[in-house]
């Protein structure tokens, strides 16, 4: 479906709560995680979208929340980080969906482990999430990329009977705690604003879950080439996001 079509289908609701995804939805997928900024005309948008009357925007991402803060600097703007698990304004208070684990903080000693497998490897990335270890390999050879994935895997594995879990996601494997996932800020915004008609807009494979908890009126957009067992329609790239928001932003006015 084109973007002025689903724009469309949904601006006929007084009240929306659309949530978005970061990485590969509002901005273009990128080599590292640093490159992927938000560009002034985006942010422009966003600061508009968040000013109309009956609508709410959030954003929820794998991103640690003060990343999301630092990229995002946006009055009213809604904001979950790691993968759900945090939500916050970025000028309010954090609140944790999910109550601390018990037991020894496990993140350290996976950072550790993921920066000893990736060194003497061209193009592997760790990134230390706080409360989530990823492993990009998006530049590096596949072959060395390989190899070094399956023995992040089997190091792994005691942290993984221990209350953990890998994910899969875009040239990148990362490690969180189970349970933690996009549906958790889905069900807290809808909770929030129950009148609100429920949009959500994600690329990857953890945007499924954000995907099955909507309600049953909600509206799943996939992003990009890719199977989707919850999408109700797709739009082709961030670009055709952006035009989506635009026409939306229009026809608020």
């Amino acid at each position: 479906m084109s973007p002025d079509q689903l724009a469309a289908r949904v601006q006929e609701y007084p009240e929306l709560l659309l949530m978005c995804d970061y990485d590969g939805t509002l901005v273009p997928l990128a080599p590292r995680p640093e490159d992927a900024v938000p560009d002034p005309g985006l942010l422009k948008l966003l600061r508009q979208l968040v000013s109309r009357p009956g609508l709410h925007l959030a954003v929820i991402s794998g991103r640690p929340l003060a990343d999301l803060r630092d990229l995002l600097p946006i009055p009213g703007l809604l904001l979950a980080g790691l993968h759900g698990a945090q939500v916050a304004g970025p000028e309010g208070p954090v609140i944790n969906l999910l109550p601390p684990p018990p037991g020894k903080n496990p993140w350290p000693e996976i950072f550790s482990l993921a920066r000893q497998l990736a060194a003497g490897v061209p193009g592997l990335l760790v990134e230390n999430k706080g409360e989530g270890v990823a492993l990009h390999y998006r530049l590096a050879e596949p072959d060395a990329a390989a190899g070094i994935l399956e023995e992040f895997r089997h190091a792994l594995e005691p942290f993984l009977q221990d209350g953990l879990e890998l994910i899969p996601g875009h040239k990148v494997l990362e490690v969180r705690r189970r349970g933690v996932n996009k549906g958790l800020a889905v069900t807290y915004f809808t909770r929030r604003w129950p009148r609100a008609f429920p949009v959500y807009l994600g690329d990857d494979r953890t945007d499924e879950d954000a995907f099955a908890a909507l309600p049953g009126n909600g509206l799943a957009i996939g992003v990009g080439q890719r199977q989707s067992g919850y999408a109700h329609y797709f739009l082709a790239s961030p670009a055709e996001v952006i035009e989506f928001l635009q026409l939306l932003n229009r026809s608020r006015t």
